[in-house]
C-alpha cells in the first residue's frame, strides 16, 4: 500500500510557528504609572487644580483670641484631549501567502507601538521642561548632577513616588553612574528590571529608557505630568469595508493628551 506521507509532499509543506515572527527592537514598559490622570467628559478639556501650600503657623495662639484665617490660593492647568492612533492594513493575499504571519506581525507591531507612542509623548514633554541645568562635566552624568536636581525638587517641596523621585536616563548614560548605585537597591529582580528601574542613587529611582535623548536626564516628582483622557487608548481589529472582504485593519486608537502639570516638579540635566 502506497501512503502519502509528509516527506512525500515536502515541497507543499508550510511550517507555521510563532517564533518565525520577529519585531525589531525590544518591548518595554510605558510611563503612564508616573502621570496624574483626569477623565474628560465628551472630549472637553480637563482642569487640574493646584492649591498652594500654607505658610508654617509658627506663632503661638493667644488664649481668648480668635485665630486669624488664612486665605487659600489656587491655580489651574487645562489639558484638552486629542485623537491619536496608528494602523496597519493587511490584505488577504498577503496574509495567505505568508501563512498568517502578516496578520500576526501586524498585531504585534501595533500592540507595541501604542505604549511606545505614549512614552515618547511623555518624554518629549518632560525634556522640554523649563528648569534645565548643564551637567557638571560635559558628556558625563555624575551623581553630583543628580544631587543638584534632588535639592531643587526638595526645595520646591515636590512630592515623591513612594520614597523616591524618578530620573529617566538614556541607556548610554546608565554606565556613567552604575558603579555609584546604592548597594542595597541594585535592582536585579524581574519586577524591577521589567519596569526599567535599574537602581537608586541620590534620592532617585534610575529608570533606563531608550527614548530619552542621549545626554539628557529628566528628573521629576509626583504631579509633574497630567493626562486628560476621553477615550482610553486601546487596540482595534477591523475587517475592511471593501466589497470582497480582502483587507483587515490592525490598529490602536485613543482620545487623550499629556501636558505639564507643574514645571517646578521637573528638572532637566543637559549635556550629560
Amino acid at each position: 500500500m502506497a501512503l502519502t506521507l509528509k516527506s512525500t509532499l515536502d515541497d507543499s509543506q508550510v511550517t507555521i510557528y510563532d517564533a518565525a515572527v520577529r519585531v525589531s527592537g525590544q518591548p518595554y514598559e510605558g510611563l503612564d504609572n508616573f502621570v496624574t490622570e483626569g477623565q474628560s467628559v465628551d472630549g472637553a478639556g480637563v482642569e487640574f487644580t493646584f492649591y498652594s501650600n500654607l505658610s508654617e503657623a509658627t506663632t503661638a495662639l493667644t488664649d481668648g483670641t480668635e485665630a486669624t484665617a488664612t486665605a487659600m490660593t489656587d491655580s489651574k492647568v487645562t489639558v484638552t484631549p486629542k485623537e491619536y492612533g496608528n494602523v496597519i492594513t493587511t490584505t488577504r493575499l498577503a496574509n495567505t501567502s505568508t501563512a498568517g504571519k502578516a496578520d500576526l506581525g501586524a498585531a504585534k507591531l501595533v500592540g507595541r507601538n501604542m505604549p511606545e507612542t505614549q512614552s515618547k509623548q511623555i518624554i518629549t514633554i518632560l525634556e522640554a521642561g523649563t528648569n534645565a541645568t548643564a551637567a557638571g562635566s560635559a558628556g558625563t552624568l555624575a551623581k553630583g548632577d543628580l544631587r543638584t536636581a534632588f535639592e531643587k525638587l526638595e526645595t520646591a517641596t515636590i512630592g515623591k513616588f513612594g520614597m523616591r523621585y524618578v530620573a529617566l536616563v538614556n541607556p548610554a548614560q546608565v554606565s556613567d553612574i552604575k558603579d555609584d548605585y546604592n548597594t542595597i537597591v541594585q535592582y536585579t529582580d524581574g519586577e524591577k528590571a521589567l519596569s526599567g528601574i535599574v537602581g537608586e542613587l541620590e534620592g532617585f529611582a534610575i529608570v533606563s529608557h531608550p527614548q530619552v535623548t542621549a545626554g539628557t536626564v529628566v528628573c521629576f516628582g509626583a504631579d509633574s505630568i497630567a493626562k486628560a483622557t476621553a477615550v482610553n487608548p486601546d487596540t482595534t481589529i477591523i475587517d475592511g469595508n471593501d466589497n470582497l472582504g480582502r483587507t483587515r485593519h490592525y490598529g490602536w486608537y485613543g482620545i487623550y493628551e499629556y501636558g505639564v502639570l507643574d514645571q517646578n516638579a521637573v528638572q532637566v540635566i543637559t549635556g550629560a
